[in-house]
């Protein structure tokens, strides 16, 4: 239990609104598919995560506001005792940042989970925190050059910095940049997330 106690997972969520969450899906699936597949995917990360029993869960979303679409997440959070929470910051960089270094003022260990990384299970997640007992960092690759995790046990100003979030040397430049802070980091398993029609289909071959 003390292990739990010190340690935090949040995970990071777009608020469900159509048309507004995984619209490169939504070009192959349409709107309301899309929206379905993001409450779905963010649902099916969070029970990952909480029934894992490694850490303290919250659920950080890019916003809060009044819609039915978001009652099902909301109520699920509330069952868990996952608090909901907010991200703070003008891009991802800075929320990540503020996320981490705000949960190190309690926590020992801080990771931050993508909502659409269903992947990320019990194993990966206890590679994850023993991976910070003698490393700043620790970063989850994914095969399009982002990552589906980020944890620290340290972090500095500017590490999350200059990256071009979207393309595919996110993990490379999060990578140079903790090496420029001499911030000691370790690299996970490579995985996949669902961004594309046809991580869809993976992830839908997957959960049969």
């Amino acid at each position: 239990m003390q292990a739990l106690k010190n340690n935090l997972i949040i995970q990071f969520a777009k608020w469900p609104q159509l048309g507004k969450v995984k619209t490169r899906l939504a070009k192959t699936l349409g709107d309301n598919a899309a929206l379905a597949t993001h409450i779905e995917l963010t649902m099916n990360v969070l029970d990952n995560l909480t029934s894992a029993s490694l850490a303290i869960v919250e659920l950080w979303f890019d916003q809060l506001s009044e819609n039915s679409e978001a009652q099902d997440l909301i109520d699920a959070c509330r069952n868990k005792s996952v608090t909901v929470s907010t991200q703070h910051g003008s891009d991802l960089g800075e929320r990540m940042y503020h996320a981490l270094s705000s949960g190190l003022e309690s926590f020992d260990k801080v990771i931050i989970v993508g909502s659409d990384c269903p992947t990320v299970d019990k194993a990966y997640l206890v590679g994850a925190i023993n991976a910070l007992d003698s490393n700043d960092l620790v970063l989850g690759p994914a095969e399009d050059g982002g990552y589906v995790l980020l944890g620290a046990s340290k972090v500095k100003p500017a590490m999350l910095d200059n990256i071009e979030w979207g393309c595919g040397e996110v993990l490379r430049s999060t990578v140079s940049n903790a090496e420029s802070l001499s911030l000691s980091c370790a690299l996970l398993d490579t995985t996949w997330d669902v961004d594309e029609y046809e991580d869809y289909l993976r992830w839908s071959e997957a959960s049969r």
